[in-house]
């Protein structure tokens, strides 16, 4: 069975963390959040589909950016404000991260793959000894050998050359574990996403942290710009990196803090 640690035992956590280069906690999300969260997932990627329109479209089962979709379903935010989730996150990127990326990963049934089956890294660059990004994933279901649990290579987050497929899968352990089960990794870890044999799909969200001063995967600010933030609390907007913008004018470089769209200490 994989190792879980409850969100008490967070010495114990951050040591198996530095150890191996990822660690999973219990859940202390509510199931019925979970399965509203897997049902929200499960529309959106068909919605996204349609959205980008392109004949090359490799990312099925994935969203560029879920806090787009903020404006329709708000549920996407509420994850943000679990300080348990939060708490080991800050442990090792200290105060003031953002939000690197949010997505998922949903794998279709009946021997369904994604582009994440591959064993591969999130991240090309190694700074020993030095965390700029972590990762996560919380599960939406179960996670089961048949379903497409997620492989990981312990300790492999400072190895540059790409395993063998043969020592990978001889050595790597399965992230087998319950809903709401969070897995977090450095992204330098050699994992793989598993074939989902089963006849329902298989989900998760992949929630990704920065320092602040690390450009995210897309602009998420930009990507709300249509979505009324006026009831989003200033912490979940400081993780969505709204205080973490490049300033583009005098004002936001030298205004008070409603001008200023760069707020964050230099960690």
């Amino acid at each position: 069975m994989f190792p879980l640690f409850s969100h008490t035992e967070s010495e114990k956590s951050l040591e198996f963390y530095k150890k191996n280069g990822f660690v999973a906690l219990k859940s202390t999300l509510p199931v019925e959040y979970l399965e509203l969260m897997r049902k929200i997932m499960l529309e959106l990627i068909e919605e996204e589909k349609n959205l980008v329109k392109n004949p090359d479209y490799k990312d099925y089962g994935f969203l560029l950016c879920a806090p787009y979709y903020a404006d329709k379903y708000p549920e996407i935010l509420e994850i943000l404000k679990n300080k348990e989730m939060l708490s080991l996150v800050e442990s090792i990127l200290e105060k003031w991260f953002t939000i690197y990326l949010y997505s998922n990963n949903c794998i279709p049934p009946n021997n369904g793959v994604t582009k994440a089956v591959r064993i591969h890294v999130d991240t090309p660059r190694i700074i020993p000894e030095y965390d700029y990004i972590l990762a996560s994933i919380i599960l939406l279901d179960d996670f089961t050998e048949e379903n497409g649990a997620t492989w990981v290579l312990p300790a492999s987050h400072n190895q540059e050359t790409p395993p063998t497929e043969e020592y990978f899968y001889k050595n790597a352990v399965r992230f087998t574990a319950p809903k709401g089960s969070i897995l977090y990794f450095n992204p330098r870890i050699w994992h793989a996403a598993g074939t989902n044999n089963s006849s329902e799909w298989r989900n998760c969200l992949i929630l990704a942290y920065c320092k602040p001063w690390v450009k995210q995967r897309v602009d998420i600010p930009r990507f709300m710009e249509h979505i009324n933030k006026e009831n989003i609390p200033e912490e979940t907007k400081q993780l969505l990196g709204f205080r973490a913008q490049t300033p583009s004018d005098f004002s936001e470089f030298y205004g008070g803090d409603k001008d200023r769209t760069y707020t964050q200490p230099f960690v």
